[in-house]
């Protein structure tokens, strides 16, 4: 069930972000339908669109739908004002991953958008994983799973070592 999320097509902003469960107000699991019902009127854009520019100049949800490939497979997404909350469903309608960026003022363990990647160091340790440029955590040997962050760099600490963090992902890759 969507939780934190106002008719006014608003997401909480200020909620915490806890991995592999849920951001902005939104829990992964939910479905297109729950959350489509919440959030109200949706800008259409067709895939192909400059789509950069209309999510940038947009104060609403934007919403693209985008056939994967030759398969009747569609993935849809909905932006909310220029990248703040990234919403993505999967092919059974379901919210696997949601995406935080500037102007998202909630935080994981203190840690927040436009942050220091290093301060995550102060509780975990980061691991660049260059086949997707995203950086994950670990605690001990264990990776926390459902959270990446990702930089303007796409390089690991080693290359550039002052990196500001520009989105978070919350997400279970499970349910795409």
């Amino acid at each position: 069930m969507v939780k934190g999320v106002s008719a006014m097509l608003k997401p909480n902003l200020n909620a915490d972000l806890k991995p592999g469960v849920g951001a902005a107000g939104f829990c992964l699991g939910d479905s297109y339908v729950e959350i489509i019902n919440a959030v109200g009127v949706v800008q259409w854009i067709e895939p192909g669109a400059n789509l950069r520019n209309i999510i940038s100049a947009n104060k609403v949800w934007v919403g693209v739908k985008k056939r994967i490939g030759r398969s009747d497979e569609v993935i849809i997404t909905l932006t909310y004002m220029d990248d703040v909350v990234f919403l993505a469903f999967g092919k059974n309608m379901i919210l696997y991953q949601i995406v935080v960026g500037e102007g998202y003022i909630g935080a994981f363990n203190g840690i927040r958008i436009g942050d220091d990647l290093r301060a995550l160091e102060n509780n975990f340790e980061i691991d660049f994983n260059d086949a997707d440029d995203e950086f994950l955590i670990l605690k001990g040997t264990d990776y926390i799973c459902g959270i990446s962050f990702d930089t303007s760099y796409r390089s690991s600490l080693i290359n550039a070592p002052l990196q500001q963090i520009r989105h978070i992902s919350i997400h279970d890759w499970d349910l795409a």
